[in-house]
Formats: C-alpha cells, sequence, structure tokens
C-alpha cells in the first residue's frame, strides 16, 4: 500500500477505527465474525503466539519453514513499512485491491455493530480481514501473531493446534498490569485446553503463572529453553550461524535475523514445528532450510552498507538491551543512534540500555503520528546518558545528517520512525 492509496477514504476510513478505552471482552469481535460467516472456523491450522517480545519473529520462523511444502498464511503486526506486510499468503502481500473492497463492504456491518455495542476497532477489522483472506485462499496452515497481550485480544478467537509465549516482559502496563505475574496471566489466556503450548520465557514468576494456567487447561507445557543445547555459535552482519542438539539429533541453523536473543526465538519456532511433526510432513532439511530463508522487516535490518545503516524497532528496554548485545558482538563502535519513540513507551529504560554502545544520539521526531514523543521531550532523557545530544525534528533531515558525518547508523525506537526513513530512502 504505497502513500497514494492511504489518501483513499476506505484507507482513511480503516486508520480512523481507534479504540475508546481498554477491552473488556471478545463480544464484538465475534459479532463481526459472525456477520462475515465465522471465516476463522474453517479448517484451517492455526499457530497463536504470544509474548512481549521475539514472537514476530518466532511467527516468520514458523511460517518459512511449513512455506516448504505447505500452503501457508501469516498474520503480523504492527506492520513497519507497509499495511499490506501484515497478511501474507506464500510469500505474497494482501492485495490493495482486496483491502479497498473488504472495508468498502464492512462498512455497514461496522456501523450495525456500533448501534447495539460499540464500532470494531482498527486491530478488530483488520484481524477479521486476514480470516477471511486466509479462508478465502485456502491455507493449509495460518501463523497468528497476537497484537497486545493474549487474552482479551482480537486473535484469541481461534482454536490452534499448537500455541507460543515468546518472553514476559514489562510492557503495556496500563493495559496488562503492572507486575510479570499480571502479564504473564494476560498472555497465558491464549492456552486452549488440551492444546500443547510451547514457552521462551526465562522470568520464573512468570513461568509460574503460565504452568499453573496450562495444568488447569489440561494444556502439554514444553519450555523450549530446557529442550535443547545451543553451540557454536557465529554472529556477523550477512547471518547467525548455530547448532542445536536434542534428543532428536542435531540441526544446523543458518538464521538470517541477527543477534543472540533470536536464537532463543529459533529454539520456540523449532519445538513448535517438531510438535507439528508428529501430525504432519516436516522434517528436518525442511526446519534447517525453511530458517535459512525468514524475513522480518525491522529486526536488525541493514539498509545501506556505505555508511552502515541498520534499522531495528527496539521500542522496549527488553528490545533495546537485545539491540544494545548485538551491536557489542559485532563489534560496532561507538554507532550514531537515530532515536524517537511514541509517548507511551518506556524511553528512559530503551536510552539507557543503548547509552552502554554510544555517546551519540540524534533524537528526532515521527512527523505524523499522534501518540509521538515530542523531540523536546525525548532530549531530556537522552542527556542524562549520551555525551553527544542533537535534537533535530524533521526524520528525513536527521537521516540525511547522520549519514554525512557517521560510518555506523542505527535507527530504532519505533516502527512508526522506520517507516518514515524508509519511505526517505526509498525517494532518493
Amino acid at each position: 500500500m504505497d502513500a497514494s492509496l492511504r489518501e483513499l477514504p476506505e484507507v482513511t476510513f480503516l486508520y480512523s477505527l481507534t479504540l475508546g478505552g481498554k477491552r473488556e471482552n471478545l463480544d464484538v469481535m465475534y459479532e463481526l465474525l459472525s456477520c462475515l460467516g465465522n471465516p476463522h472456523s474453517n479448517d484451517a491450522r492455526y499457530v497463536h503466539v504470544a509474548g512481549s517480545n521475539g514472537k514476530g519473529s518466532v511467527c516468520a520462523s514458523v511460517y518459512s519453514v511449513l512455506r516448504e511444502k505447505y500452503h501457508v498464511g501469516l498474520y503480523l503486526s504492527p506492520h513497519v513499512y507497509r499495511f499490506n506486510e501484515r497478511i501474507m499468503v506464500d510469500d505474497r502481500e494482501i492485495e490493495d485491491e482486496y483491502i479497498i473492497n473488504f472495508v468498502r463492504n464492512i462498512k455497514a456491518t461496522l456501523e450495525e455493530i456500533s448501534r447495539k455495542r460499540r464500532k470494531p476497532s482498527f486491530f478488530e477489522v483488520t484481524t477479521a480481514m486476514a480470516f477471511q483472506y486466509f479462508k478465502e485462499k485456502r491455507c493449509d496452515f495460518s501463523i497468528i501473531e497476537v497484537g497486545l497481550g493474549g487474552r482479551l485480544d482480537p486473535t484469541n478467537v481461534i482454536h490452534p493446534i499448537v500455541s507460543a509465549i515468546t518472553s514476559i516482559d514489562l510492557e503495556h502496563t496500563y493495559i496488562l498490569g503492572d507486575t510479570v505475574e499480571k502479564i504473564a496471566f494476560e498472555k497465558a489466556g491464549i492456552i486452549k485446553p488440551c492444546t500443547p503450548i510451547v514457552a521462551g520465557v526465562k522470568n520464573e514468576r512468570a513461568l509460574k503463572v503460565i504452568r499453573r494456567i496450562a495444568e488447569e487447561k489440561k494444556a502439554p507445557l514444553h519450555n523450549a529453553l530446557s529442550d535443547y543445547d545451543v553451540h557454536d555459535v557465529n554472529i556477523n552482519l550477512d547471518s547467525m550461524r548455530f547448532k542445536i542438539s536434542s534428543d532428536r539429533g542435531e540441526y544446523e541453523i543458518n538464521f538470517p535475523l541477527i543477534g543472540r536473543h533470536q536464537v532463543n526465538n529459533v529454539l520456540v519456532a523449532l519445538k513448535i514445528l517438531e510438535i507439528l511433526g508428529e501430525s504432519y510432513s516436516i522434517e528436518r532439511r525442511d526446519i534447517e532450510s525453511g530458517l535459512s530463508k525468514v524475513r522480518l522487516p525491522g529486526r536488525f535490518e541493514i539498509k545501506l552498507r556505505k555508511p552502515l545503516l541498520i534499522f531495528d524497532i527496539a521500542h522496549n528496554p527488553a528490545a533495546s538491551k537485545a539491540l544494545a548485545d548485538t551491536i557489542r558482538d559485532l563489534g560496532l563502535e561507538n554507532p550514531t543512534l537515530l532515536f524517537s519513540a511514541l509517548r507511551d513507551k518506556d524511553i528512559d529504560g530503551i536510552l539507557r540500555n543503548l547509552s552502554g554502545v554510544s555517546d551519540e544520539i540524534i533524537v528526532t521526531e515521527i512527523d505524523y503520528e499522534k501518540r509521538k514523543a515530542p523531540a523536546e521531550e525525548i532530549e531530556k532523557f537522552a542527556r542524562r546518558y549520551f555525551r553527544n545530544v542533537k535534537v533535530m525534528k524533521r526524520s528525513h533531515k536527521a537521516l540525511e545528517y547522520a549519514m554525512e558525518s557517521s560510518d555506523i547508523i542505527v535507527a530504532t525506537g519505533s516502527a512508526y520512525l522506520l517507516r518514515e526513513l524508509e519511505e526517505y530512502l526509498r525517494a532518493r
């Protein structure tokens, strides 16, 4: 979806569908799907993935491996560069025409629902669109990333054949709760009775909550982090190579997404795939080949080599720590950070972690997003941790300056920032 399509009335309408407060139940989502003929209740086999960080990487990994043999849908959020990235089947993004027609045809339904309850939100409508699209494409498997939390997330209307929780960190505390136990409870809401659940959670307090809920629902719990041995890890700018040993043998992994934190994501994906492999044809060569082809925008994504320009979303402290660790592992000395964020993020925590690998930061501001943090507000946090702080409100001007004055640039903090920078790079 390019800039001109975003101006069309159907697409403008879609983006206008905001959720006024906290979601109290899934009634609106169920009613919306009922009006569409319950496309989520078809014969597709779902994999459902929640988590504070890493769920996009896990979804993309499972999808890529299943694509070796099957007809597969992938639903991710948020998008980084284009709305169409959210919904994909067999490596093809959803068509602009489909998006426009879906919104046009569903408008009357949304108005009818809003008279009885409330108007469905952007994410509810987008999720319904994904289910409808996957049904029409007759996918063998559909890989579904949770949007926020789990228990009350609009994706939590499906009955998956396996679910996963990648990690638990303090995030979205105003919605999910202010302790890891409360957040774990919300994310564990995706656990279904007698359905395998894979965990990549390190925090013992969070894992205890997940274990209790899994036991209550008689859902077999698999701890991916304790079931494998990882060795011979080698990281460079092009890929990450390592070996995984288990009682099923050894895997040799060549993974395109960079960073040691991605090893845990691969372990979660591998456990999901081994569970699926008990009922469906998935061989070791499929796993090794599929994992070598994983693609996911905005995860330590190299955009240019000279100067070295890296895009990484890193929108919470855990993600910024992973980014800082990756910068250290690669030996990238004192990169210039180009940073902006939304105002509801833990900007202090994000910048504190990033300050361990750089003295230089350019603070900028996201142009077209009402939830953006003002540059002046970000600057206050930045001056706590960085020796050299420069403020340039226009993001493309900030990128121009960074590319002229630095050999290594890492743009981070928000998918919205990366989207703006990507548009600038394409227009150059």
